[in-house]
């Protein structure tokens, strides 16, 4: 059973992987499972919302087939439909219309058990390896019993870990302090130091950070990285690194988090992102550098 301190510095996120349009087939994603557990990968991030439930359930079909260990990470509190299994198409068609109708999102005690109940059924277990709380603001959850929600889960052997998938502070800082938070994913990104008091925040508490959003700025450094192509090469062990290499790298190159999530639906793909951990620490002397190159 894999444990906090053990979680791979790399993640598949899942948020596309049972989407309408882009719904991977099973033997696609054990496919993906194997290639990232050959490359040291044992953490897959998903949410209750995720194909509206459809994501937990390939996970589980998939690990399952693989007989492989994975730390799967699952979230819950936006606002989302459950039909049974052979309805589940429909989910996402409801879950449309209840974001355009403007369903809130719900963090209560009850709604909380309830979700993380559904969801540990679609990924077949008794408890979840972590539970957070989906993007919640401090407006979200300041008169919700989230914590005790949290802790209620915790008791009921619902979850091993509770946590935040936030960019709120002030929500992490409760969070932490009601003691229901030993896992913390936020976004982290290069010359994006937004979260850094999150960071430091977590570092002081000693409680793991998860990254996503980490390759968000690829489109707007696609020209410069071209551009400083040739400079890029000539730093030392950079001769080959790509831009999302650079971007998945340098995120751990600075420690803005202990692990960095990325989605992907093709083995190639895969392959080519778990590459950028080779350029971990050769980046680190040359990121003043870079920082001129790109800015």
């Amino acid at each position: 059973m894999i444990t906090l301190d053990q979680l791979s510095p790399l993640g598949i996120g899942t948020s596309r992987a049972a989407s309408l349009g882009s719904r991977l087939a099973t033997h696609d994603f054990v496919d993906l499972l194997r290639i990232a557990s050959e490359r040291g990968i044992n953490l897959i991030d998903t949410a209750d919302f995720y194909g509206s439930g459809d994501a937990e359930r390939l996970i589980a079909q998939s690990v399952n087939a693989t007989g492989l260990p994975f730390f799967v990470v699952t979230k819950a509190g936006l606002p989302r439909v459950h039909t049974p299994g052979w309805l589940s198409p429909l989910n996402q068609i409801g879950k449309k219309i209840i974001q355009r109708v403007g369903a809130k999102k719900n963090y209560t005690s009850g709604y909380l058990i309830d979700s993380v109940r559904k969801s540990n059924k679609r990924l077949r277990v008794d408890a979840a390896d972590a539970l957070l709380l989906h993007e919640p603001d401090w407006a979200d959850i300041a008169d919700a019993d989230s914590w005790d929600g949290l802790a209620q889960i915790r008791q009921q052997g619902l979850a091993r870990y509770t946590g935040v998938s936030t960019n709120d502070y002030r929500v992490v800082e409760e969070g932490i302090r009601s003691g229901q938070v030993q896992l913390v994913q936020t976004s982290a990104c290069w010359q994006e130091n937004g979260t850094s008091s999150i960071l430091a925040l977590c570092r002081a508490h000693q409680i793991p950070v998860i990254a996503n959003q980490t390759l968000r700025p690829f489109q707007s450094l696609k020209e410069s990285f071209s551009t400083s192509a040739d400079a890029i090469r000539q730093l030392d062990g950079l001769a080959d690194m790509s831009l999302p290499q650079f971007l998945i790298a340098s995120v751990l190159a600075e420690k803005k988090a202990d692990s960095v999530l990325f989605g992907t639906s093709d083995p190639s793909h895969l392959r080519h992102n778990s590459n950028a951990l080779r350029y971990v620490e050769p980046l680190r002397p040359h990121l003043s550098r870079l920082n001129q190159l790109l800015s």
